[in-house]
């Protein structure tokens, strides 16, 4: 089961690239550069937790 932090990161990952198109690109922006790299992070500690 994933944590919680990365259920999150992902949702609003998801939610960025639903609204980048009326956002002309922003939000594809922040869902590359904020989102995406905390869901990496968060699946990083779970691979790390499980071996």
């Amino acid at each position: 089961m994933h944590s919680e932090a990365y259920l999150e990161a992902r949702k609003e990952f998801i939610n960025c690239l639903c609204i980048s198109l009326i956002g002309l690109g922003v939000p594809i922006y922040l869902a590359f550069k904020e989102w995406l790299p905390v869901m990496r992070a968060e699946k990083q500690k779970e691979r790390q937790g499980n071996a």
